[in-house]
């Protein structure tokens, strides 16, 4: 009789609240990045909010000063300029991981398949935080070493809806970073910092998914058929100007991947 060795290996299934409440309460931004093989939904629980996620010392938010800005394009051909860069950006991307969990938490009575798409955007988000860190270390900088800031946690005290949540995060500054991200690939690229540049491509290929998916849930959303503009400018959170949804040059064609409305596009554009 042959006898053979079988290794079964058991998947770790947690559900969203879970998952969610680990990534907000864990300090340790390890346990914040970990992402189980399979996610249900059986028990979102009851509705849960928290003032500022629990982070490690080394990364509490730090008030931002004016001086601190960000070094110039210019400034890129020094490989020190551009990991700070990249620094800021893993900061967001953290920022992000932690407001779609609050999301989570914020909304249990959401549509099953928005929260499944809520998921996969956080997971997505995790993975570029990942290779954030990873390409910072290759740079010989540890992410944390520099100040991170609150920034767009400030504006969690007034998400009361999906739609303020989606006007917020997907359509103003994730779509946003349809027009600063290839500024800062190409600037990579003229610099010969192809690893930074392939980064930065795989950001911007993910954030068109992401405003994607921001823009058909508003549809689904907007039960009165208002204007789509009109609709996301009226649930943006009060400190918010509809402004900050765009950057210096316009990427009309991103936001036509992504299926952002023409005249959702042109009113933008035009502000």
């Amino acid at each position: 009789m042959l006898l053979t060795n079988s290794i079964i290996t058991e998947l770790h299934t947690m559900e969203l609240r879970e998952f969610a409440l680990q990534i907000l309460t864990s300090e340790d931004i390890d346990t914040k990045l970990y992402t189980p093989d399979r996610l249900t939904d059986l028990f979102p629980g009851e509705a849960f909010s928290i003032d500022s996620p629990c982070r490690s010392i080394d990364m509490q938010f730090k008030r931002h000063h004016k001086e601190e800005k960000l070094p110039t394009f210019k400034d890129h051909h020094t490989q020190e300029k551009r990991a700070i860069c990249l620094h800021r950006f893993c900061g967001h991307e953290l920022l992000a991981v932690e407001i779609m969990a609050y999301a989570l938490l914020k909304f249990p009575d959401a549509p099953k398949p928005f929260r499944k798409g809520l998921a996969n955007t956080l997971i997505e988000e995790q993975h570029h935080v990942r290779i954030y860190r990873k390409r910072l270390e290759e740079m010989g900088l540890k992410f944390g070493e520099l100040p991170l800031y609150k920034h767009f946690w400030k504006h969690i005290p007034y998400l009361t809806s999906i739609e303020n949540y989606l006007s917020m995060m997907s359509l103003t500054f994730e779509m946003a970073n349809l027009d600063f991200a290839p500024l800062y690939r190409d600037s990579f690229l003229r610099h010969n910092d192809v690893d930074s540049a392939n980064l930065m491509q795989k950001i911007i290929d993910d954030e068109i998914g992401h405003v994607s998916f921001g823009v058909s849930w508003m549809h689904r959303m907007n039960k009165e058929n208002k204007d789509p503009f009109l609709f996301y400018k009226e649930n943006l959170p009060p400190l918010l100007d509809p402004k900050r949804a765009k950057g210096f040059v316009f990427q009309t064609d991103l936001r036509k991947k992504a299926q952002v409305p023409n005249e959702w596009i042109e009113g933008l554009k035009n502000l």
